[in-house]
């Protein structure tokens, strides 16, 4: 993209995608409409859920309507906002941003068809056409770059793929569900029960954000701009694994609603612990992985002036460990009204990790920030969120670590060594085909270490 379209144009399209991450970030509003529809349906209400439906869109046009005034003022004060930039990239910026502010509104509107898939169980419909929405932006935007179009185009494609899809999301659940809409329901009560589970839902989600993304302000001021780099490729990495992590979760939703329903607490436990073990293989493979070939591959990713980040990497993703195998325990709070102490939690994590990275960015740079991240989640994600899960949803959690971790920890390990000793090969085609210089780093210790690693890798299999 930067070879087609330049550097300058490449900045553009960049910003004009921070500010759809400003406004558009993900506020877990389709949560909080998928989590009243579940319990409307389980109790047979299908007034109230028709009624709720309503109330719910008339909310989110508000919401719609404030949205827009915010864009349009901000549409004049962009001569403000961005000055920095140039007479011709400031003209192509104003271009671009009504696009820019359809694709957000567009965004928004779509929020409560998502939780209508969600609460109907057409999970593999809504995924489809999830996936079809990006093989269909990444198609465009190639076949726009290889005809030589400019970024308005590019901007155009993503803004036209995303009304398309809502569009078919649109459609479906008008002519395959059995979903209605009452746009004259009102209840006052209900308006504020909604605004309440939204500001807690709202303040989950905008911690987590805030969370990951104050780091590179911190480093800025207590390193420098090459540790903000750095930290920035480690939290890539993090996102991806956390985006495939994560799949699934809102899922359950419905069936967890059930289960509090008809009082299965212990069934809530046990699909905590199935849930939970998938989870833990796909964070363990993805981790055991990393820690094996992670450093080559930051080195053919983006040099070795970007080593740091490997460590970075591993710090953000071991926090995963721990809390995304138990968001079974979280569906849990969402559903029985209590997505408060998840917010407590969060804010609390946010709170020491910014308090702990004024001390270890200085000293230690980006692995600082992100053993600071570390420290908060482990903190308020990890041993807070377990108190709660004890004490107010009653989950024996020590059976979920025994069952999912315990269980699991012995294979883990025997993986792990399976997976560093396969990579051995790898290193050692790398040495030799490096210069003299290089050669050197690849010591007669590395090298027995690593034998000595696959000699009982070896035995352990051939053992088993």
């Amino acid at each position: 993209m930067i070879s087609k379209i330049g550097q300058g144009d490449y900045g553009l399209y960049v910003l004009s995608f921070s500010i759809i991450a400003i406004f558009a970030f993900n506020l877990g509003l389709e949560v909080v409409v998928a989590r009243f529809l579940s319990n409307y349906r389980t109790h047979g209400d299908r007034a109230g859920e028709i009624r709720f439906l309503g109330i719910a869109y008339k909310l989110f046009f508000f919401l719609t309507l404030i949205l827009t005034v915010v864009l349009v003022a901000l549409y004049f004060l962009l001569d403000v906002v961005y000055g920095n930039l140039s007479a011709t990239d400031m003209e192509k910026l104003k271009v671009m941003y009504p696009i820019v502010g359809f694709y957000i509104l567009i965004t928004l509107l779509a929020k409560p068809i998502d939780a209508v898939f969600i609460v109907n169980e057409r999970f593999i419909q809504l995924n489809t056409l999830l996936f079809l929405e990006k093989i269909l932006i990444v198609s465009f935007t190639i076949g726009a770059l290889v005809m030589g179009y400019g970024v308005y185009a590019l901007v155009i494609i993503n803004a036209a793929m995303i009304l398309l899809i809502n569009v078919c999301k649109l459609l479906y659940v008008w002519k395959a569900t059995d979903t209605e809409i009452d746009f004259t329901a009102s209840g006052k009560g209900m308006y504020r029960e909604i605004f309440v589970f939204a500001s807690w839902q709202t303040t989950v989600s905008a911690t987590q954000n805030f969370l990951m993304h104050i780091m590179p302000t911190v480093l800025v001021i207590f390193a420098s701009g090459v540790a903000v780099a750095i930290f920035s490729i480690g939290m890539v990495i993090e996102g991806y694994v956390l985006l495939i992590a994560t799949a699934v979760n809102s899922l359950f939703l419905p069936k967890v609603t059930r289960l509090n329903h008809s009082g299965g607490l212990k069934d809530i436990e046990n699909l905590m612990i199935r849930v939970g073990r998938i989870q833990l293989y796909v964070i363990g493979l993805i981790m055991m992985v990393f820690i094996a070939m992670g450093a080559e591959f930051i080195h053919f990713w983006v040099g070795d002036d970007f080593k740091e980040s490997y460590v970075v990497a591993a710090l953000l993703i071991a926090m995963g460990i721990i809390t995304l195998p138990q968001e079974i325990a979280n569906i849990h709070l969402v559903a029985t009204n209590q997505v408060r102490y998840r917010a407590y939690g969060m804010v609390l994590s946010a709170v020491i990790a910014l308090i702990v990275s004024t001390f270890l960015s200085g000293p230690y740079g980006a692995t600082g920030a992100a053993l600071s991240v570390m420290i908060g989640y482990l903190s308020g994600n990890t041993l807070f969120m377990n108190i709660i899960y004890a004490r107010v949803l009653k989950l024996d959690v020590f059976r979920f670590f025994r069952e999912c971790h315990l269980k699991l920890a012995r294979g883990c390990c025997l993986s792990l060594e399976s997976v560093s000793s396969s990579s051995i090969g790898f290193r050692l085609t790398r040495c030799s085909a490096s210069s003299s210089k290089e050669w050197g780093s690849c010591s007669p210790t590395r090298f027995s270490c690593g034998c000595s690693r696959s000699m009982r890798s070896r035995k352990a299999w051939s053992g088993r």
